[in-house]
């Protein structure tokens, strides 16, 4: 759903080198390895480090560097790793606020849910006009079961933001948690207008649109089959919808593929057993 700061975000001010001391020409080299965004995750962490361990580095600079050493370990999966960098991140600049939103996600990652709420509210306290830190907190107690909490800043980043589709389909799946299916459907045609090829704004319509009466369900789960034939959701809502048509020949056949995909639904074991004949 999102969310690290890029690297090619942080590269001018890690190449850009205030004159704080003098940098050497292999220190500035990794730092360019550090912020530039085709360099690996392992090859950036590397070159970060590195860079940090070679000292005469700016408060800024090492901050930066930090910053894209968790990162990249973040995007290695190695979150307490991520966490501990953003944490020197923290401590070399304490108004960085990428570095407290992308520790509460590190944070998340290893279910440090108070501390993860605690850095974005620290991230937002620093820019209280940028939309990220307002879309993790709210995706963050959405995958946490609390989606009516969620729904004020998912609105808060789009009033910030209101190109941020994440924010607008995130808020889509707080809608479908509480009920709210007319909302719902509203916020991910609104992905769609965007992005025409999100398969997952076309299922999660589709979905809501079955909930509110099934029109126009079928073309949503017909268009997310046609972007992403490997999703299994997209065969089992499709087949779903046709079972409460009475297509049960075209709902069985739907219910297959989903199980061939591998979904693991038990009511789906079932129904694929009773095919069958189990």
């Amino acid at each position: 759903m999102r969310h690290f700061v890029a690297f090619a975000i942080l590269a001018a001010g890690l190449l850009c080198l205030p004159a704080a001391g003098p940098v050497t020409s292999t220190t500035k080299n990794l730092l360019a390895l550090c912020s530039d965004p085709d360099t690996s995750p392992d090859e950036a962490l590397n070159a970060c480090r590195r860079a940090i361990d070679r000292g005469r580095l700016n408060a800024r600079q090492r901050a930066l560097a930090w910053l894209n050493a968790g990162i990249a370990a973040h995007t290695l999966e190695r979150y307490r790793e991520a966490a501990n960098a953003l944490t020197n991140a923290t401590e070399a600049n304490p108004r960085l606020a990428a570095a407290y939103e992308n520790r509460a996600l590190a944070y998340d990652k290893l279910d440090m849910v108070n501390e993860a709420l605690a850095d974005y509210a620290t991230a937002i306290s620093i820019e209280p006009r940028a939309a990220g830190p307002y879309l993790g907190r709210g995706i963050l107690m959405l995958n946490h079961g609390a989606a009516e909490r969620a729904l004020p800043d998912f609105g808060t980043a789009i009033q910030l933001d209101p190109k941020l589709t994440s924010a607008r389909y995130n808020r889509g799946l707080a809608y479908q948690q509480l009920g709210r299916n007319d909302l719902a459907a509203a916020d991910f045609t609104a992905v769609i207008g965007r992005n025409p090829k999100d398969a997952g704004a076309y299922l999660n319509r589709g979905r809501a649109r079955m909930a509110l009466g099934r029109i126009g369900a079928r073309n949503d789960f017909d268009r997310a089959i046609a972007l992403a034939p490997e999703w299994p959701a997209a065969w089992f809502m499709r087949g779903r919808l046709f079972d409460a048509e009475g297509k049960t020949d075209a709902a069985n056949a739907d219910f297959l593929r989903a199980y061939q995909l591998g979904m693991s639904d038990p009511w789906l074991i079932g129904r694929v057993q009773k095919m069958s004949g189990r």
